[in-house]
């Protein structure tokens, strides 16, 4: 039996300053079995210029929303993974943070 896939979500609006840095914080993790779904709510800044940039690493969804709770909703309900959470487009993943959760 393999380890469990741990789905990450993050809800985003016009994040395109701090999106970077969450986006890193999350694909960088050493845990090798994380699916990462970034939620936009229709940015209209460069939150999507800098998504594109991982393409084929992360899942980006823009489209209109009724704000986080709502947007969190729709990315748990595509989520695969066995461990599910959401982390804000504004926060970082801490080293080390995927593989803990498994454990």
């Amino acid at each position: 039996m393999g380890e469990p896939l741990v789905t990450i979500v993050t809800p985003s609006l016009n994040q395109g300053e701090f999106i970077r840095a969450t986006i890193e914080s999350v694909l960088g993790q050493d845990y090798p079995h994380i699916e990462f779904i970034v939620m936009d709510g229709g940015s209209t800044d460069s939150t999507a210029q800098i998504a594109a940039e991982y393409a084929g690493k992360l899942t980006f969804i823009s489209e209109k929303d009724s704000g986080q709770s709502h947007a969190i909703n729709k990315g748990f309900a595509m989520a695969r993974g066995e461990i599910v959470a959401w982390l804000n487009s504004d926060d970082l993943l801490l080293p080390g943070a995927g593989r803990q959760a498994v454990e």
